[in-house]
Parts: C-alpha cells; sequence; structure tokens
C-alpha cells in the first residue's frame, strides 16, 4: 500500500508521499535530545508592547515565534529566534503564495538570523505548493535557515488529545500546538505575550498584537479558553506564564 498523508484539518483528504516529498524531509528529528533546558514561547500579544522583556527572553536557550512576527520591537520582544511559525496563509496573503518574486519572503525570512521555519504544510489542501516553495526559495537563496513541516497525524493526535479532555474547537491555535510541543522540547518553559484580551492587567487598552491591532479569526481560535488552560498549567506548575511587564 502507497504512503499517504492525511491532512489533518481536512480529514476527507489525503496526499500521496511522492519520493520527490521524501527527499525534502528530515531523517530524524533536527531537535536536541536531551531536552532544551529553558524555553521561551513568544505570542504577539499586545502585552509586550513597552514590556522590556526582550533581554529576558534572549537569556532562554531555545525561543519560539509565531507567524513572521515584527522584530522591530527587540526591547520588548528579544532578537533570539529558534523556530518561527509560518502559518500557508500568511505565505499567500504577504507573499501571494511564492508564485511571483521570492526575495521579499527571503528578505522576511532572514529577518530572524538562523532559525528553523516550521509550517503547517499538511494541513489544509491546497498549501502544500507554497510550502514547498518556501523551502526551496530559502535553500536557493543559501540561506542558513531551514524549512520544518508539521507532521499532520502528530496535529491530529494533539486535536484529538485535547478534544478527548473536553476542549472542543474547530482548530487550536499555533500558539497551543507549540507550547504542547515545548512541554515535548523542553524542561522549563515560559509564555511571553500569552494575553487574548484588550485591556493591559493594570487597566490600560492594548492593540491585539504587539506590532498590529488585527483582530483575530474568531471563528477558527478561541484564545482565552486557551488563555485558561495556559493558566491552569501554571498554577500546576508545569510552565510559566509571564503577564505584565518584565
Amino acid at each position: 500500500c502507497e504512503d499517504m498523508l492525511v491532512y489533518d484539518a481536512g480529514r476527507s483528504k489525503s496526499l500521496k508521499v511522492s519520493s520527490g516529498l521524501l527527499e525534502i524531509l528530515p531523517e530524524k528529528s533536527p531537535f536536541q535530545d536531551p531536552l532544551y533546558k529553558t524555553c521561551a514561547v513568544v505570542g504577539n500579544g499586545g502585552i509586550l508592547r513597552n514590556s522590556s522583556c526582550g533581554s529576558k527572553i534572549d537569556k532562554h536557550q531555545f525561543v519560539i515565534r509565531f507567524n513572521l512576527p515584527s522584530m522591530d520591537f527587540p526591547d520588548d520582544v528579544g532578537r533570539k529566534s529558534s523556530i518561527v511559525t509560518v502559518n500557508p496563509s500568511i505565505l499567500q496573503t504577504r507573499f501571494r503564495g511564492l508564485n511571483g518574486r521570492r526575495l521579499p519572503f527571503v528578505k522576511a525570512a532572514n529577518s530572524y538570523g538562523k532559525t528553523w521555519f516550521l509550517i503547517p504544510a499538511f494541513s489544509f489542501p491546497g498549501n502544500n505548493e507554497a510550502s514547498y516553495r518556501a523551502l526551496y526559495a530559502l535553500q536557493d537563496s543559501g540561506s542558513q535557515s531551514q524549512v520544518l513541516f508539521f507532521h499532520p497525524h502528530y496535529l491530529s493526535a494533539l486535536s484529538k488529545y485535547w478534544h478527548d479532555h473536553g476542549f472542543y474547537t474547530h482548530r487550536l491555535s499555533s500558539g497551543f500546538m507549540l507550547v504542547n510541543a515545548a512541554l515535548e522540547l523542553c524542561q522549563y518553559i515560559t509564555l511571553y505575550g500569552f494575553w487574548p484580551f484588550s485591556l493591559h492587567p493594570d487597566g490600560h487598552s492594548l492593540p491585539h498584537h504587539y506590532y498590529d491591532n488585527v483582530p483575530p479569526n474568531q471563528w477558527l481560535h478561541v484564545m482565552p479558553k486557551e488563555f485558561a488552560y495556559y493558566v491552569d498549567m501554571h498554577f500546576h506548575g508545569v510552565l510559566q506564564l509571564h503577564v505584565g511587564r518584565c
């Protein structure tokens, strides 16, 4: 029987694993074994604006960021990036699916230094081609950064785990996925920038993101519900949730 990948967000669709796809997949995990000692998972919440958390974030051994975020606020969010997620929707909206010029994507990717770009290429049918083009664009430009693809079966199992534990959502956010992944990769985890509310704990208003005020897709994700799980993990000593200034 042929090896097939079942899309985790389009369970009725599958993709035949071609020899070309096998060639671009890593043969072994690129991640460190044993665990990374300290990891910062940096959300994009407006609570990071004027937080002065940058130096604290950069002291972590491993730093995870989301959706090609702006790096124009180093005092607040730091400079170090070990993993940066890239939703294929961003490849479509910001870079036209890399169907035309690739240089804008390469320049954006270079702003993070040497890192891994993690793309859920096999979540929705139709996203894999743009994801391949992102990988080829970095390889062709001589970038030291690498592209990794989320395994859809891992994401399906993760979604099933949380559904079986009472968390009903159309789709887990990238933040929630990577917090769970960090639990497998890291000994000590601190979350920064996870605050899905329009008011700071001290009462002043906040933009949705530290770099813009574009609202979230309320249909797709339930950020306050996810945040409740982070709070629960914090109080059970699973991770540290940092809110407010550093």
